[in-house]
């Protein structure tokens, strides 16, 4: 693998039953960069994003053709164990979805599923490290067996994205994660996924071009199941190459 890549596809096609709902994908993604998926609803962005943990097979009938890589390794492979993919590619939703636990009992879910033996010390550890990871630490370090519903919407995404970080995920998955949030929660969770790029890989599925432009190195551009255009984000913006880029970043349609 490539260590410049953390995904890999190579004429990757999809479908939902007889729907195709991907086209024939084949790009790279960089590590340790900030990657925003945009596109008219319906193009296949958030298809693609659950493709790489594979939760879309959750929902019925699917099929697939190509390959995906991540990480160096074919997700698709008869002897993937989804549970460990899964705990390597964390996924963040467009509204906040914590469980309706306590902080503390919401932030140790996962390691108490996938990890054996953990002795509390070390959940402790987990929590501790992982708010101060988002920025919360320090408001909530005497609240954590407060109801994770109570917190604002803000606070609930940070700590959807607190939550994965005990299984430590090497790539996180953002859909949409700020729909849902004001313009204050927006620019919180905007520093926050900045800072993350240090030590994860990110995709983001996003409908504002603004956001895309703020927050991510590279855009790839959907259309239809297809990708129309990739590059560097402020490139895409200002000199698109293709004619369906400049029409949907113009408003033109979508």
């Amino acid at each position: 693998m490539n260590r410049n890549h953390v995904v890999n596809t190579n004429e990757f096609s999809f479908w939902y039953g007889n729907f195709q709902a991907l086209n024939k994908l084949t790009f790279n993604i960089s590590s340790y960069k900030i990657t925003a998926l945009i596109g008219p609803s319906g193009c296949g962005k958030s298809t693609f994003l659950k493709c790489l943990n594979r939760m879309n097979e959750r929902g019925g009938e699917v099929s697939h053709e190509g390959s995906i890589q991540v990480f160096g390794e074919d997700i698709y492979h008869p002897i993937v164990a989804l549970p460990e993919l899964r705990k390597q590619v964390g996924m963040v939703f467009q509204k906040p979805n914590p469980l309706p636990l306590s902080i503390y009992d919401n932030l140790v879910f996962g390691a108490k599923t996938h990890i054996k033996n953990v002795k509390s010390s070390e959940l402790d550890h987990m929590v501790e490290s992982s708010l101060k990871r988002v920025g919360m630490w320090e408001d909530l370090k005497n609240q954590l067996h407060r109801s994770a519903l109570s917190l604002s919407l803000e606070k609930q995404q940070r700590l959807c994205i607190a939550r994965l970080l005990p299984l430590k995920p090497k790539l996180l998955l953002l859909d949409e994660p700020c729909s849902a949030l004001d313009p204050a929660g927006i620019e919180a969770i905007e520093i926050l996924i900045k800072d993350l790029k240090k030590d994860y890989s990110i995709i983001i599925v996003t409908h504002s071009m603004n956001q895309a432009k703020r927050v991510s190195d590279e855009t790839i551009f959907m259309y239809m199941g297809e990708v129309v255009e990739m590059g560097q984000t402020e490139e895409l913006f200002t000199s698109p190459k293709q004619q369906k880029t400049a029409a949907y970043i113009d408003g033109r349609f979508g």
